[in-house]
């Protein structure tokens, strides 16, 4: 600092050294009638030495105006004058930053029965470059459902993004339904923005008369319900059943195979056999020749569990020719129903019932011949003995 510059500062009471702060500048100022405060501005101290000052002012006005510009150049210097200095730039970007959405919705209707059809308009305002995504739909279980998805159109205002959604909304329950639809999401550059809506409500009158309108709807059922487990004793009960069903159809196979099953007496089974073809009935069900054909099979079992010789596998031929030396067969008889019947099992000749009756008693009457020529042998044979 120049001389007379520190001299006039000493004689004003400045610290040694010719520093200037701004407590002196300020009281300076208020000595010179400046306002309470202290505000020292640039302007100021540049204009101070121009207004009519009094003689004692004027000598140290180029001292004030020195003072103002080092304090000046030490605000730009210092983070307080960056920071003044990016102030504005960053005010400018946080405002590009922020999305400003406006969004609206309205209804045609607000008073509607069960079944009409509303339409729920949505109108979203963004910025240019932003991207509009309604929602596709409302909450199907809820009392107010959409028909269809919406119908997205552009709208009249050019300088900004114009989006309009227009909802098909039925209500299917009475009294006061809310509307129920999600949020509008709203992508830009700087990142997605959700918007909550706020939806009018739906009042559905009934078409009832008065005493009948007092009803309480039935609570929505859940699409899969969930099923209470099965106890356990069920399937104890389940395990027994199976057990007795199966317990009882071995008892009854076993049973039939033992009424069906050889005694170990050719006569006693043939006498059985001749019962079971009897009751069937077969002359009167218009099938005499299997009447026929199944007594005399009876003859050719019992033949072949008395004798050895006469096989199940000889032919009528070969099983007349083994009993033919037999004394206790009756084989005159054996052969005429042998001979009758062939044709009727091989060839399907025609008999009728009356006659497949009497080859069948014929077949019995040859078993129990042979039955009560070989008793008498037997005894005989005993006596001699």
């Amino acid at each position: 600092m120049k001389p007379d510059l520190q001299n006039s500062d000493r004689r004003r009471g400045a610290p040694e050294g010719g520093a200037i702060t701004l407590p002196d500048l300020q009281n300076s100022d208020r000595r010179r009638g400046a306002p309470e405060g202290g505000a020292i501005n640039g302007g100021e101290m540049l204009n101070f030495h121009g207004r009519g000052a009094t003689p004692h002012e004027g000598a140290i006005g180029p001292i004030a105006k020195r003072a103002a510009w080092l304090l000046l150049f030490a605000l730009g210097a210092s983070p307080l004058g960056a920071q003044a200095r990016n102030s504005a730039p960053a005010a400018a970007s946080s405002s590009d930053t922020s999305i400003t959405v406006q969004a609206g919705a309205v209804v045609d209707h607000d008073t509607v029965t069960v079944g009409d059809v509303v339409r729920l308009t949505v109108r979203v305002r963004a910025p240019l470059g932003a991207t509009v995504n309604f929602p596709t739909g409302l909450d199907s279980l809820a009392p107010v459902q959409a028909l269809e998805p919406p119908v997205v159109s552009d709208g009249t205002d050019s300088s900004v993004v114009d989006r309009i959604a227009v909802y098909r909304l039925s209500a299917w329950d009475v009294g006061r339904q809310p509307i129920r639809l999600g949020d509008v999401v709203v992508q830009s550059d700087d990142g997605d923005r959700r918007v909550a809506l706020t939806l009018p409500v739906l009042f559905v009158r009934s078409v009832l008369p008065a005493d009948s309108a007092l009803r309480v709807p039935k609570p929505v059922r859940e699409l899969l319900a969930v099923r209470a487990p099965i106890p356990w004793w069920w399937w104890a009960l389940a395990a027994l059943a199976a057990l007795l069903i199966g317990l009882g159809f071995w008892w009854w196979r076993r049973r039939r195979r033992r009424a069906a099953g050889a005694t170990g007496d050719p006569f006693a089974d043939a006498e059985a056999a001749f019962v079971r073809i009897e009751r069937l009935k077969l002359p009167e069900a218009g099938e005499p020749g299997r009447h026929a054909a199944l007594m005399t099979d009876v003859v050719r079992r019992y033949l072949a569990g008395r004798h050895e010789t006469a096989s199940l596998s000889h032919t009528t031929g070969e099983l007349l020719g083994a009993v033919r030396g037999i004394g206790t067969v009756p084989f005159d008889q054996l052969r005429r129903l042998l001979d009758e019947v062939d044709p009727v099992k091989f060839a399907a000749a025609r008999v009728t019932a009356q006659r497949a009756r009497e080859l069948g008693e014929l077949a019995k009457s040859i078993v129990r011949e042979e039955h009560t020529r070989a008793t008498a042998l037997e005894a005989s044979k005993q006596e001699a003995a």
